[in-house]
């Protein structure tokens, strides 16, 4: 397939309906944008939500672990960087 898509002002393409179908791409998809030998190559993203931890469900982690003590510390130093 092959078919012309302009770039607007605000620097968007609109990806044409045929290969958005054939891709299965939908609104709000997240795309990953490579360059390579001056072209531009898209491919879908997996987007996977980041979940912040309590200090309480840490604690629930710790006492559910079969981690020695020292290991889950070892394990908590190297987390909070």
């Amino acid at each position: 397939m092959e078919t012309i898509a302009q770039i607007s002002t605000r620097g968007q393409i609109t990806l044409p309906a045929d290969a958005r179908k054939q891709l299965g791409l939908k609104p709000g998809d997240t795309l990953l944008v490579h360059l390579e030998g001056g072209r531009i190559i898209l491919d879908p993203a997996v987007v996977l939500p980041v979940e912040s931890y309590t200090e309480e469900r840490i604690a629930e982690f710790a006492e559910q672990s079969t981690m020695t003590p020292a290991e889950l510390e070892e394990a908590r130093r190297r987390w909070e960087g």
